[in-house]
């Protein structure tokens, strides 16, 4: 139980300090001065000086936050402030907290596949996993049995399943099955789900593990496959497609505790798929976004001028308005979710 209620302040911690060690990081690699970098926010619980950087523990541990001098855009003739670097500093430095964010789901999901393995299909009529409230589990079906026919069709591999059971909906079937070396028969009707029959069941999966490399590879084509997923959401949700599913602070925090209760391998795809999220969500063009700071930055680069305050007034602005929308529509979200 104590698990549900530290595990959603671990993962904010995690993938926002990961995020803002990557502005720090460049920062300081590209000769910016880091007033302070701190772990949480509020009043300072603990802090410590080093050379010219404040580093602060705060009361509030979810989140984190860099102070860089120059790039609240006071003006500062010292050339190591953020906006009297070069055009490419700046950019590094801006892109750099969603960057380690995915390659923190790089990590997490090559290191994940690479301890366990990956699962295969090896087309065997064995049966892996039983829906609850299937004719399956109401015929007696058991995990482990394997089919060898239905309606006296010969069943060789899994496969074969699904075209013998087409417009067999509601209709009473025989199914052969062995179970420990004994033959067995087993009457069961398929019910209609997503307009095809179903019995609810699904077949047996292999564990077979990978090398090193397979395991990058895997991990590298997932956070591609996620990140597309992520992209395609979005803009599903944007142009009105299907009813967008958006969790705010509250929800991330009820699902992390959720799913700590399943184990550390669960709860660490979460806080990579939660990074990958953060990440890309950091690049879009949105006004007080990273996203927006890169798209201002670039601006500035062609234009070689700041961007007068009036017009960075009203940006900020709508990125206010669009970012405060949002947050309003998923606490809305999360409020109405406790309640079902």
């Amino acid at each position: 139980m104590i698990y549900t209620f530290i595990a959603p302040i671990i993962v904010f911690a995690v993938i926002v300090i990961v995020h803002e060690w990557g502005h720090f990081i460049t920062a300081k690699l590209t000769g910016m001065k880091v007033e302070e970098f701190a772990v949480g926010f509020g009043p300072v619980l603990w802090s410590i000086k080093k050379g010219e950087t404040l580093y602060s523990f705060r009361i509030f541990p979810l989140g984190g936050f860099n102070k860089i001098m120059g790039m609240d855009r006071e003006y500062t003739e010292d050339p190591r402030a953020f906006s009297n670097r070069q055009v490419w500093q700046r950019l590094l430095v801006i892109s750099a907290g969603a960057i380690c964010n995915i390659a923190l789901a790089f990590i997490i999901f090559s290191g994940i596949i690479w301890s366990t393995g990956v699962e295969t299909f090896p087309d065997k009529p064995i049966i892996g996993a039983i829906a609850t409230d299937s004719p399956a589990l109401k015929s007696g079906l058991q995990v482990g049995d394997v089919i060898t026919s239905i309606d006296n069709h010969k069943i060789a591999k899994w496969s074969d399943i699904l075209g013998i059971l087409q417009g067999k909906e509601n209709t009473v079937l025989e199914i052969f099955i062995v179970r420990d070396g004994i033959g067995k028969a087993i009457t069961i009707i398929p019910e209609i789900r997503d307009e095809r029959a179903v019995l609810g069941i699904s077949p047996q999966l292999e564990k077979q593990s990978v090398t090193l490399s397979q395991a990058i590879q895997l991990g590298f084509e997932k956070c591609i496959k996620d990140f597309i997923a992520i992209g395609e959401g979005l803009s599903s949700m944007i142009l009105g497609n299907n009813t967008a599913q958006v969790a705010g602070p509250i929800g991330v925090a009820r699902l992390a505790g959720t799913i700590a209760n399943h184990g550390m391998i669960p709860l660490l795809m979460f806080v990579a798929i939660l990074s990958l999220n953060l990440g890309f969500l950091n690049l879009l063009p949105i006004p007080l976004l990273d996203g927006g700071l890169l798209l201002l930055t670039i601006l500035e680069g062609i234009c070689r001028k700041p961007l007068p305050n009036k017009v960075l007034f009203y940006i900020q602005c709508t990125g206010i308005f669009i970012l405060g929308g949002l947050f309003l529509y998923a606490t809305i979200n999360d409020i109405t979710a406790l309640f079902k």
